[in-house]
């Protein structure tokens, strides 16, 4: 931070400041070439010849260019109507030579008939009759088929 002194002593600086480096600004900035009277001329005279021979007008163009736009007058490259236009061949598809055999779709299996456990319908002292035919008997508390003991879960019966 500066202090008091030395910001007035800032302030009373920049002003001569500004006036030292004033005509040297000003003289860094020359005069516009396009609205100079040697540009005018040269393009009133480009303008004259334009209803004449391209050959006539081409020198005229390159010393309008040089006088307003500075340079040597010549293109440092050819311009875009000069190029000859970019050809890109069109691209080529083509088919396999060899069309591959499709294999026969795999059969699906008939589905497979679940068979549902038994259910009993109604039972006796001596067991029970399940909904598919077959005399279950009651083991204790539990009830055996044809291959061993049954398992229940609510009203269904899971024999072996």
């Amino acid at each position: 931070m500066l202090s008091d002194k030395d910001a007035n002593a800032a302030m009373r600086t920049l002003p001569l400041l500004v006036l030292a480096l004033g005509p040297a600004l000003l003289h860094a900035q020359d005069g516009d070439p396009l609205k100079s009277a040697a540009c005018g001329d040269a393009l009133a005279a480009l303008q004259a010849a334009r209803g004449g021979d391209d050959a006539a007008t081409q020198p005229l163009r390159a010393s309008a260019a040089r006088t307003c736009l500075g340079g040597s007058g010549t293109p440092g490259r050819p311009a875009r109507v000069l190029q000859a236009p970019i050809a890109i061949p069109a691209p080529v598809i083509t088919p396999p030579s060899v069309a591959l055999p499709m294999a026969p779709p795999t059969p699906i299996p008939p589905p497979v008939a679940i068979q549902r456990p038994p259910t009993p319908t109604h039972c006796d002292i001596g067991g029970c009759w399940a909904d598919d035919g077959t005399h279950l008997r009651q083991v204790g508390p539990n009830l055996a088929g044809p291959n061993g003991l049954c398992s229940q879960a609510g009203g269904v019966v899971y024999c072996p």
